[in-house]
């Protein structure tokens, strides 16, 4: 159908969804075109922002009967343009289905709906001196739905894994209305095909999760974190491999370059130590026994220093964690930027962030990596600090398409944790093979026949 037709069908779902007694807005629609891509926007033709399964289903069965694209939308914190609607089309917002409908501490887990704030979710769990194990910077706004969808990662998944490790079951509706449940509150079930798996990780392309079951761990009280500096990024991805290859068990381990750590400081106007460091290695270790989490810090300790850093701290946690949270926000006032959150296996990551650099420099750019090194899931930014680069504009695609050749040369993911959206969905040959994107075509094609569920999003075109 093409952009027309569906502005013409607009009116009639409109009058469908009121009808339902759902909530519609078919104006000063800009913030429900856009998430935290750069550089990506369309106007959608109407927004539906549902309160209830119920009332998802009654979406769905409408955009079904009128051929309209909907794409589903949680927070709008995502970065790589998953939530970007069709042209015209419905936006299925669900930022009202925020209840946590349990807090099961008996059993450890949680039941709670998409539109929940992260954050919120911590709380909630703290209070019953339970944790989410799922953290990240964009915690106080992105939600839950959101984190779904693209199987976010996140700090802590060193230890505790992606959210789709956390998820045990799932409510979701499929497109024309059905609502299904697949999984529930145990810690094993081999009863037919994991369905919560597949959904998870989706992007709203299979299905609309609108409730989730997820495992909830007791928090460890103590909690310790080292700030180490070294002459090279490299020598700390090399360092960071050596903690985690010892036994400490970190709980974060985060590398950062020292250019990322300048772009937050001067937008925080605050200082970490260090300033003259190429690169940073922040290690946060926890524990039930504070004397046991300090030795399990200290022998990081003795390992970062055996491995090259020039110093090692007691890091100022919150101050540290501050800056590290800030990067990307930071990068995101810069005059233009591309982020990719390539992960590679472990061995292969200070060979990574070397050929980022070596790229940059071969291409006129600018690059800088932060991220999660215990995982090999590194952030690469290429950034222009001043309109005026002309070699931006020239280069920057080529820069990237290079990048990612290397890092599936090196047997790694295009993408770790942002999902492909709009903005990799293209680089996904790449990656996988054709008999392989083709049995993901296969999949979406009997789960949304007519192709209306977040279209456009992950496979590319044919």
């Amino acid at each position: 159908m093409n952009v027309s037709e569906i502005a013409r069908r607009i009116p009639e779902a409109v009058e469908r969804l009121r009808g339902e007694g759902i909530d519609v807005l078919v104006e000063d629609l800009e913030a429900y075109g856009r998430d935290e891509t750069e550089d990506y926007f369309e106007t959608p033709g109407l927004v539906a922002r549902p309160r209830s399964t119920a009332e998802v289903a009654a979406v769905l069965r409408t955009a079904d009967a009128l051929d309209l694209p909907v794409t589903p939308r949680g927070g709008g914190t995502g970065k790589a343009a998953a939530a970007i609607p069709a042209p015209h089309g419905m936006v299925l917002a669900l930022g009202r289905l925020n209840r946590i409908r349990e807090i099961d501490a008996q059993n450890r887990f949680a039941v709670v709906e998409p539109g929940v704030v992260l954050q919120d979710l911590h709380e909630a769990c703290a209070e019953h001196g339970l944790c989410y194990p799922v953290d990240m910077s964009s915690r106080g706004s992105c939600m839950i739905g959101g984190n779904l969808a693209t199987n976010a990662g996140g700090e802590r998944a060193i230890k505790y894994g992606v959210t789709r490790d956390q998820v045990r079951g799932v409510e979701a509706v499929l497109m024309g209305g059905s609502v299904i449940r697949t999984g529930g509150k145990t810690s094993k079930n081999s009863a037919g095909y994991a369905l919560h798996h597949l959904l998870v990780g989706s992007e709203g392309t299979l299905g609309v999760i609108t409730e989730a079951t997820l495992r909830l761990l007791t928090l460890p009280p103590y909690r310790k974190a080292l700030l180490a500096p070294f002459e090279s990024l490299e020598r700390a991805a090399d360092a960071a491999l050596a903690v985690e290859a010892a036994g400490v068990d970190p709980s974060a381990l985060e590398l950062i370059e020292r250019s990322a750590a300048a772009l937050a400081e001067d937008m925080l106007n605050e200082r970490l130590p260090h300033a003259d460091a190429a690169a940073l290695l922040l290690v946060e270790v926890e524990g039930f026994h504070e004397g046991r989490t300090e030795e399990n810090r200290d022998r990081a300790a003795e390992i970062l220093l055996h491995n090259g850093a020039e110093d090692v701290m007691v890091a100022p946690r919150e101050r540290v964690w501050r800056v590290r949270h800030a990067i990307a926000e930071a990068v995101k006032q810069l005059p233009a930027y591309t982020s990719v959150d390539a992960c590679v296996p472990r061995r292969s990551m200070p060979q990574l962030v070397h050929e980022a650099h070596k790229i940059a420099v071969q291409y006129g750019l600018e690059v800088i990596c932060f991220g999660h090194a215990g995982d090999g899931n590194i952030h690469t930014d290429f950034i222009r600090r001043r309109h005026e680069d002309d070699s931006w504009d020239r280069n920057v695609k080529s820069a990237v398409r290079d990048y990612l050749r290397v890092v599936v040369a090196f047997g790694g993911t295009i993408t770790g944790e942002h999902g492909l959206g709009l903005l990799r969905r293209d680089d996904l040959p790449l990656q996988l093979d054709a008999s392989t994107i083709e049995a993901m075509r296969a999949l979406k094609n009997a789960w949304d026949p007519k192709g209306l569920l977040n279209p456009g999003k992950i496979l590319p075109p044919l």
